[in-house]
């Protein structure tokens, strides 16, 4: 099944080719040459507006994938700031013992910049607002926890203690790259229209990130 639906506009109408002006949100616009006309010069060639649409499963796909990620992030900074909800045993000071353990330094300081990374981006996230940039953040924090449970994972020979980062790296990957789709706040906005161009570079700062801090805050 392919991913984009054609929708054919005879005569053009008001769309423009090259800008995407006037063209339904997260569409391809193309010119389509009708093989039946014959071009000469003096009859100019009929051409039809092509636009090509994501259909509606591939859009609640990506919401699914977005909320997901972006609600299971606030959470996680709720417990690393604030303890919440409480009697869990796995707060602020749950999040400082993993980090000692994993050799991560200055433990206080890079628990309170984690937290605050997952609520804020992770709100971002949630409702589709500069999503793949804000989801970047939460794609360097999964590769940094990929990383250090690898080891444990190659130890063991199962892959039960890189399992949780390795999905959380494969979802925000999703959210980074294909963008947060139609029903997002970014729906619309110049950048969307971009999405290739953001997600790559979304992409490459959230490696750049993940490598500073497993190679400058790790002993």
């Amino acid at each position: 099944m392919s991913l984009w639906r054609r929708e054919r506009v005879e005569g053009g109408g008001d769309l423009a080719f090259l800008g995407f002006e006037g063209a339904p949100s997260d569409t391809a616009v193309f010119p389509w040459r009708e093989e039946r006309h014959a071009s000469t010069l003096d009859e100019p060639v009929p051409t039809t507006t092509v636009v090509a649409v994501r259909p509606w499963g591939t859009e609640v796909g990506l919401l699914v994938a977005r909320v997901v990620l972006g609600v299971t992030a606030v959470f996680g900074g709720a417990r690393t700031l604030f303890d919440l909800p409480r009697g869990h045993g796995d707060g602020t000071a749950h999040t400082q013992a993993l980090l000692t353990g994993y050799g991560f330094r200055p433990v206080a300081e890079l628990a309170t910049a984690l937290g605050w990374v997952q609520l804020v981006t992770g709100l971002l996230v949630a409702v589709g607002v500069f999503a793949s940039f804000a989801g970047s953040a939460l794609l360097a924090v999964a590769l940094v926890a990929l990383v250090v449970t690898l080891p444990a994972a190659w130890a063991s020979g199962t892959v039960g203690p890189a399992e949780l980062p390795l999905f959380a790296v494969a979802l925000a990957a999703v959210v980074v790259l294909a963008g947060p789709g139609r029903i997002s706040g970014d729906a619309d906005r110049p950048w969307y229209r971009a999405q290739t161009a953001v997600g790559l570079t979304a992409a490459v700062i959230a490696v750049g990130s993940a490598l500073t801090v497993l190679l400058a805050m790790r002993s």
